[in-house]
């Protein structure tokens, strides 16, 4: 698979070019040309049966459609250049195929911005939009085939949502807002901002956490634990957080408070234990994400007196000492994932000196291999989307590039890469077991937002602790479902 910039002039000659004398026996002779063009190209002959003289010179060209990639254009066994000629010596096939990327796209008024959709049982898409602050966005459910089901208007923009085991929508808006939704779109309740009024974020993704047994914990001024039906059962007071809780197989929930405070938090709302980072400049926006072996990643970014202290760190799940340290060199905002061999992944900013890129680490924290992000835009294109792992042994994100990419997890090395037609991209890709994967973004001069379904025949995720953006596809940024 590879990305296509071909085009061609916007007139294309077909037809009957004699290229010198032609005796009568000649012009007496005519031959079959077949041409079978498919739906993602465009240019000329079109499909059809054409007759044409012996010795015609037949003018052909063509270029792809934005929601394909692949063209391959063949005359007869030959596969030939997208646009050329051919003598016509004999009856001629001439043949165009394509692969379908994009299944279907439903764009949005304002930019699928930071929202990562969580997918319902029966299939449906929940995300929001908006570009953060206090601009106003709006929270949407489209159906597995890519029609809307339905809508609600917000004050603020919205964070990606949570689904728990009822089917019911848990989303998180800018302001601190909470609010719950039916699966027919009927407004549950929603937990106001009232206990914090000025809080206001512009950064940090800020995503419901749900408990296997219902419990709603979101992060405010410190961690609420909320029932289904909207009853604070206790709220661990501290400063603003920024980023999402993640809740570990012993259901305890790990937290970063303010700028540099770790803590992990019992399900009963007592402190089980709490670290900081190594220096106290460093501050975290990215969700935590939990293993199997016992510990618990967590991304930093600090640049101070010239130096950049971004980090990735390994704390223990149990006292919260600090296994390892990996110095990433990069602002991090992407959540980590965590590999079938309990490598680590993360994805990066970039500064006007360094591009972003995917880095694997192994368990250890020892760096493996790393992708670098070219740049597009001319400028720093970040990535803020967190990989995603696919059963078939490849790695998904999107970039401010505007492309998805597909790298290959042992050793980085790109398979693929396809043009999303989006100028930024900061979702994160969810994928079915059909190989359906979604992923959101914004274009155009107005900020318009996107939500594309793209082909990719990946059997959904690898079968790993923490293999996507908070975890499942429910989004329940829990390791216990």
């Amino acid at each position: 698979m590879k990305t296509i910039g071909f085009l061609i002039s916007a007139v294309v000659f077909f037809g009957l070019v004699h290229t010198g004398c032609k005796n009568e026996d000649q012009e007496d002779i005519r031959y079959t040309l077949t041409v079978k063009v498919d739906n993602g190209a465009d240019g000329a002959p079109r499909t059809g049966s054409y007759q044409k003289p012996a010795g015609d010179l037949v003018n052909y060209g063509y270029r792809l459609l934005d929601d394909y990639t692949d063209m391959v254009v063949m005359l007869g066994t030959d596969t030939v250049p997208y646009e050329g000629s051919f003598i016509m010596d004999g009856d001629k096939t001439l043949t165009v195929t394509t692969n379908q990327m994009v299944l279907w796209k439903y764009q949005t008024e304002k930019a699928v911005y930071y929202s990562t959709p969580a997918i319902g049982d029966d299939g449906t898409l929940y995300f929001g939009t908006g570009m953060g602050g206090t601009s106003a966005g709006a929270f949407f459910a489209i159906s597995g085939d890519g029609a809307l089901k339905w809508s609600f208007a917000g004050q603020y923009s919205f964070f990606s949502p949570a689904i728990d085991a009822s089917g019911h929508i848990y989303v998180q808006d800018f302001g601190y807002n909470l609010y719950a939704f039916y699966p027919d779109g009927e407004l549950k309740w929603k937990f106001p901002n009232t206990l914090f009024p000025h809080m206001v974020e512009n950064v940090g993704q800020r995503c419901p956490a749900i408990s296997a047994d219902g419990t709603i914990y979101i992060c405010a001024n410190g961690l609420y634990a909320i029932s289904p039906d909207m009853d604070i059962l206790w709220h661990f007071p501290g400063s603003q957080t920024k980023s999402s809780p993640a809740i570990g197989p012993d259901k305890t929930i790990y937290v970063v408070f303010g700028q540099d405070k770790i803590k992990a938090i019992n399900p009963d709302g007592s402190l089980k234990w709490e670290n900081r980072f190594d220096n106290p400049w460093e501050m975290s926006f990215a969700a935590p994400a939990i293993d199997d072996r016992g510990f618990v990643y967590i991304a930093s970014e600090a640049f101070y007196q010239g130096k950049d202290y971004s980090a990735l760190y390994a704390f223990r799940q149990d006292n919260g000492e600090i296994q390892w340290r990996y110095p990433v060199g990069l602002f991090v905002r992407a959540s980590p994932v965590i590999g079938t061999d309990r490598s680590v992944y993360i994805a990066t900013k970039a500064t006007e000196t360094n591009k972003a890129r995917l880095i694997c680490l192994s368990a250890e924290g020892v760096k493996r291999w790393e992708y670098v992000v070219e740049n597009v835009h001319g400028m720093p294109d970040d990535i803020y989307s967190t990989p995603t792992l696919g059963a078939n042994g490849l790695i998904y994100f999107g970039a401010e590039t505007g492309f998805l990419y597909a790298v290959r997890a042992s050793d980085g090395v790109l398979a693929w890469k396809f043009d999303l037609k989006m100028t930024v991209n900061w979702s994160s890709p969810v994928i079915l077991k059909n190989g359906t994967l979604y992923i959101g973004g914004m274009g155009g001069t107005d900020y318009e937002g996107y939500m594309k379904a793209i082909k990719t025949g990946c059997p959904g995720y690898a079968p790993s602790p923490w293999p996507r953006f908070r975890h499942d596809n429910k989004n329940s940024g829990a390791s216990n479902w």
